[in-house]
């Protein structure tokens, strides 16, 4: 059985022909604030199966937007410790992602918010399950298993956060990949010194 400094070393290899392929690099976050309805964009990175908007997406994309700047707050106040003030955020961006998903539930970008807050909130269970839903609607959107990967570590489940890891590299999700490599690597550095999902919950991932 490999060790995991030579797991992560084969997966940063694996990385770096990633990043030098070419591939266009998703990112860490989802898809920000979605445009107005009138100037809807196709989302590229990741294409709907149906690329018809479902009824009530319009109201859906207003709904997700105003979460959206609620998360980018609380991670702000997350990374400037004012820990108790962030979960408090991200507990408001929290509902308006799951207004957006009652609005619309074929809307899987707002479904991944929903795991996300979730996350960041300490509720693991209805984050894994909102990813599944996420998932479900659109397999191939990485961000989300990013995501998973993320939740998994926090759960303190690494071989199922390297498997989300290897579907990544798979897919070329070149910075999905970085981020995750870096989650997982800091997993392992405080693994046995009592601080392992702390660290994740606080580290790489966005």
């Amino acid at each position: 059985m490999r060790s995991p400094t030579v797991f992560l070393a084969t997966l940063a290899t694996l990385a770096s022909l990633v990043l030098t392929t070419g591939a266009h690099a998703a990112g860490t976050a989802p898809p920000p604030r979605m445009p107005p309805p009138t100037q809807a964009m196709p989302d590229t990175d990741t294409p709907s199966k149906d690329s018809t908007a479902a009824p009530g997406r319009a109201e859906a994309e207003r709904v997700y937007a105003k979460g959206w700047d609620l998360a980018q707050e609380a991670k702000q106040e997350l990374a400037t410790g004012k820990s108790d003030s962030a979960k408090k955020r991200f507990g408001k961006a929290l509902k308006k992602f799951k207004e957006a998903t009652e609005i619309d539930p074929t809307y899987y970008q707002a479904w991944n918010m929903v795991g996300y807050c979730s996350r960041k909130s300490g509720d693991l269970k209805r984050a894994f399950e909102a990813y599944a839903k996420c998932i479900e609607i659109e397999p191939e959107y990485a961000p989300a298993h990013e995501y998973l990967g993320e939740a998994y570590l926090m759960s303190g489940d690494v071989a199922k956060a390297k498997a989300q890891l290897l579907w990544l590299v798979a897919r070329k999700a070149a910075g999905e990949v970085a981020t995750l490599t870096q989650s997982i690597e800091a997993y392992e550095k405080s693994k046995g010194a009592g601080s392992a999902a702390d660290s994740t919950a606080k580290g790489g991932g966005w």
